[in-house]
């Protein structure tokens, strides 16, 4: 009996790992969360109403993002140590790079596939003139490249600055930006200066960082989850509450802790490795789910299944999430032997004289 208990419990929990295996677990989360939130998007353009999906929001605008970035910085610390001819080719370079591909592809898919979304950014997918813009002015999903390549640049300058006075200002500027106190008008620009203290603060304590969540009791994650759907609670149902200022800041926080400690958890779990799988692939996933998402979202909108019920939507939804984790899962990896979607090649490396190959990371 006692074997077959042993034998049950290797099967199902692995032992102990690495200080840092619950970063994948994390990211297959946010990945999800992130995709969840861009198919409710697509579903409203599609006039496919999904109840609740508006009170949803306020909860996935606390989590994925703060998330990827929290985790980044964690992966960029070493850029504290950097000259910047460092930084520009181990960072700098791979994210320009990246970003400014991504945004033609995304230009040139709408130029072809009509576009379901007629608000925010899906209304200038295929216009050239925010293709144009797009170094400066980033409107599309894949502001979160831009807003690596900025904030890395900024942790490069700010490097020799006291680590509690950079994150003290970054945290400030979070909480007016979160609350509508300053406003840019551009999504790029107004959530990289929400998210960006976690990306510094993730930076500047590093270690500090990982060996808290590693000495973190269960205790840890279930306060800061009860803590996140308080802070969720209020801005979806608490008129007003949304533009507190400070709430954001605590609810992304929460959200921080509560992902990366019960990732620790999770991470031993075996049945649930696939949320490591994803993880993993979280950038190629980032890149490629909006494309299936806007095909899947058009096939919706022609077979006319926008006079569903109420009580049918919410089950569309999560069947589009799973079908789009699927099928984007299978095209990164048909699409990773066309190694310059992701990497610069290596007649952009030696644009930098000497550069080695610009490396993407996928960490965050």
């Amino acid at each position: 009996m006692i074997s077959e208990r042993t034998s049950l419990r290797e099967r199902l929990v692995a032992p102990l790992g690495g200080s840092k295996d619950w970063v994948d677990v994390a990211k297959g989360v946010a990945i999800i969360m992130v995709i969840f939130y861009h198919c409710s998007l697509f579903l409203s353009s599609a006039n496919i109403t999904v109840p609740g999906a508006f009170r949803l929001k306020a909860a996935l605008e606390l989590v994925p993002m703060p998330v990827f970035l929290a985790i980044a910085g964690i992966f960029h610390a070493r850029v504290l140590q950097w000259s910047l001819k460092d930084t520009w080719r181990r960072r700098l370079l791979g994210y320009a790079y990246l970003y400014l591909l991504w945004c033609v592809l995304r230009f040139a898919f709408y130029l072809v596939v009509p576009n379901v979304r007629s608000d925010g950014a899906g209304a200038q997918a295929s216009r050239p003139i925010f293709l144009a813009l797009s170094p400066v002015w980033p409107t599309s999903s894949y502001w979160f490249i831009w807003a690596l390549f900025l904030l890395t640049l900024v942790l490069w300058l700010v490097r020799r600055g006291r680590p509690w006075l950079v994150v003290t200002i970054a945290a400030l500027v979070s909480v007016a930006s979160s609350s509508n106190l300053v406003v840019t008008g551009n999504v790029g620009w107004d959530r990289t200066a929400e998210y960006a203290v976690f990306f510094l603060a993730g930076a500047f304590y590093s270690k500090r960082l990982t060996q808290a969540v590693t000495a973190a009791r269960p205790v840890v994650p279930l306060v800061s989850v009860a803590l996140l759907l308080l802070v969720a609670g209020a801005g979806a149902f608490v008129p007003g509450a949304r533009g507190v200022p400070g709430l954001a800041l605590v609810g992304q926080v929460a959200a921080i802790v509560a992902t990366a400690t019960a990732s620790k958890y999770v991470v031993r779990l075996r049945p649930l490795s696939w949320l490591s799988y994803l993880g993993a692939r979280s950038l190629p996933l980032y890149l490629i789910h909006v494309f299936v998402i806007a095909i899947i979202a058009l096939g919706v909108s022609v077979a006319g299944l926008d006079r569903l019920s109420s009580a049918t939507t919410p089950f569309l939804l999560l069947a589009m999430v799973v079908i789009v984790v699927v099928a984007s899962v299978l095209l990164g990896r048909v699409l990773a032997r066309v190694r310059w979607l992701f990497t610069p090649p290596r007649f952009v490396n030696q644009l930098v004289a000497g550069a080695p190959r610009a490396a993407v990371r996928t960490r965050g």
